[in-house]
């Protein structure tokens, strides 16, 4: 169990999944009859806009046991004693690794050697155009030489638009 209340953890910044076992924990609370559902909205929204452990401290002053921040998958409680305050279980995504948004079960991690590429190609395209345009307007004139900067925004379109938007479905 961890004390919200230690004057050396307090100033500690609070993680995404710390915060979660602490709504787990008001959620616990509630379901054993302890928070009213007003309690239980005010209490929920102060934990997720907490940010140092020290800001959770008086969430749980009033309640027994406490939060286990510390741990895998642990929830609130005193301990492996029972009683009034047993320990409350974490929800299951809090327990799980961070996932990498751009690997697929069949395609492991590879975007970032195909995104230097990418941010090369799209980088080099306004200078590639703007050579073009000098060395096409000394030969033929300025009246069709600005259409190499269109180069740019077509560049772009074929780089970053290939794949389809997958990206933006998984974010």
């Amino acid at each position: 169990m961890t004390d919200l209340t230690d004057p050396s953890g307090a100033s500690l910044r609070l993680s995404n999944d710390e915060r979660e076992r602490a709504v787990s924990a008001i959620q616990a609370h509630a379901a054993q009859g302890r928070l009213s559902e007003a309690e239980v909205q005010s209490r929920v929204q102060s934990a997720r806009a907490a940010v140092t452990r020290g800001d959770l401290a008086p969430l749980f002053a009033d309640l027994p046991g406490g939060v286990d921040l510390d741990g895998p998958g642990a929830g609130a409680g005193a301990g492996a004693g029972g009683g009034a305050g047993a320990a409350y279980a974490a929800p299951a995504a809090a327990a799980q690794p961070a996932r990498d948004p751009y690997a697929t079960p069949s395609e492991p991690y590879s975007r970032p050697a195909n995104r230097r590429w990418g941010l090369a190609i799209v980088s080099v395209a306004p200078f590639v155009a703007l050579i073009l345009f000098f060395v096409t307007s000394t030969v033929w004139g300025y009246a069709y030489s600005w259409l190499w900067f269109l180069l740019v925004p077509i560049t772009g379109a074929i780089v970053y638009g290939a794949d389809g938007g997958r990206d933006r479905d998984r974010r």
